[in-house]
């Protein structure tokens, strides 16, 4: 150590005073002028940082549609499609029958011609619905039964409006009555035949599917199966509704007998009524039917079917099966789901950011709207604002976008703008 000290000496003591001097003292102006240098950084991140805002935004997603929105169509039920009457892009009127469901007993033709009758006489008074006349053939399934009982009030209210009863003795009525029963008898027996030939019929229609499927049948004796089943139905069901047609005479002969006892005669008043209600109650049953085994479109527009809806595919309950799109949609607006925590910054007019991820942004930029209008009434935690945009879906690079009905965005809503010098003071 000693050595160390004794051979740094002699370099320390070369130097004079006047140098050691000057190496300790710093120059004069980097004193005076870094100084000021510094301060003019100091003070220049100041004013950038006051000049400088940073925005406060809030985060949804945006799903985009138009002022008059398209109208999703849902299966109402689990469905087998047995007819689709319209082919996809097709332009459609409001209130025009899309899809119509397998049920199995009732023919949608038959449907509408019932329906068609009953739009007729709307309104009518019950002496003008005795002209409603139902075509015994008609294979309406679910609603057969409230044709039944509109039929029975008719048949009825005719009955004690013109008295026809009233020109027979009960003896005659006896007689009557006897014959009704003989030829109900044969309906039963008839019926019976008719069931039958209608099981073998199905069950012949039902080989020729499955060998059409193979690739082995007949289209011509196909079609000839088709009608036979068709033929068979009706018959059987113009038989059905003969059966109740007698029956419901051997009642009101059995009721005219017992008035003719007891001197108390039926009110017309009263079956003019009962007539009305049963034919409202035909008209709802009809509209039921139309809602539970039909997709009807509820404005006019274009309909986009799904890629499943096909005859004879099978479709769950909920499930999408078309998508109608307006004919005056008006512009393009964006409806965003926002969390209620920090909603409450939300103004209209305040800027909003979008970026579809169907168009990347770095590739295509985003696009600005607006906010429209704020929702009051919270959706669970969630809040829907309404976006427009002023400009269309021009993008920050100058790119049209194109939109598609339900495409989905990320918006970001600018709800303040804050320099940086406040935020970092916490200032405001």
């Amino acid at each position: 150590m000693q050595q160390d000290v004794t051979s740094a000496g002699p370099q320390q003591a070369e130097r004079s005073p006047e140098v050691r001097e000057v190496i300790g003292t710093p120059a004069g102006w980097v004193a005076r002028n870094g100084t000021l240098l510094l301060t003019l950084v100091v003070l220049g991140l100041a004013v950038f940082a006051s000049f400088y805002t940073y925005p406060t935004t809030l985060a949804g997603e945006l799903v985009l549609t138009t002022v008059d929105p398209p109208r999703r169509l849902l299966a109402r039920q689990d469905m087998e499609i047995q007819r689709v009457l319209v082919a996809d892009r097709d332009t459609v009127t409001a209130g025009q029958t899309l899809i119509v469901a397998s049920n199995g007993s009732a023919r949608f033709e038959h449907v509408l011609y019932l329906e068609d009758q009953l739009i007729e006489h709307r309104g009518d008074d019950a002496v003008n619905l005795l002209d409603v006349k139902i075509p015994p053939t008609l294979v309406l399934g679910p609603i057969q039964e409230s044709v039944y009982h509109f039929q029975d009030k008719q048949q009825l209210y005719r009955t004690l409006s013109v008295r026809r009863l009233d020109a027979f003795t009960s003896r005659e009525l006896q007689s009557m009555i006897e014959n009704a029963e003989g030829e109900i008898r044969q309906l039963r027996d008839l019926q019976i035949a008719l069931e039958q030939q209608l099981i073998e019929t199905r069950a012949a229609l039902e080989r020729e599917e499955q060998l059409r499927q193979e690739g082995l049948g007949d289209g011509d004796q196909l079609t000839r199966l088709r009608q036979r089943v068709d033929r068979a139905e009706e018959n059987l069901q113009r038989n059905v509704g003969d059966l109740r047609s007698a029956s419901f005479s051997i009642e009101l002969m059995r009721n005219q007998i017992e008035s003719f006892r007891s001197g108390r005669q039926g009110s017309t008043s009263q079956t003019g009524t009962e007539l009305k209600e049963a034919y409202e109650s035909l008209q709802r049953s009809v509209a039921d039917w139309k809602r539970d085994y039909t997709v009807v479109s509820p404005v006019s527009g274009t309909v986009v079917l799904q890629p499943d809806v096909q005859e004879d595919n099978f479709l769950l309950k909920e499930t999408m099966v078309a998508t109608v799109l307006p004919r005056n949609a008006g512009n393009t607006i964006g409806i965003m789901k926002l969390h209620i925590r920090g909603s409450g910054k939300v103004a209209v007019g305040q800027r909003v950011v979008v970026r579809f991820p169907s168009w990347p942004s770095l590739e295509y930029g985003s696009v600005t709207g607006s906010v429209a209008s704020v929702g009051v009434i919270p959706d669970g935690e969630f809040l829907t604002v309404e976006v427009t945009f002023p400009d269309g879906l021009t993008s920050s690079t100058g790119y049209r976008i194109e939109s598609t009905p339900f495409m989905q965005g990320e918006a970001s809503i600018i709800v303040e703008r804050k320099s940086l010098i406040a935020r970092l003071l916490n200032i405001g």
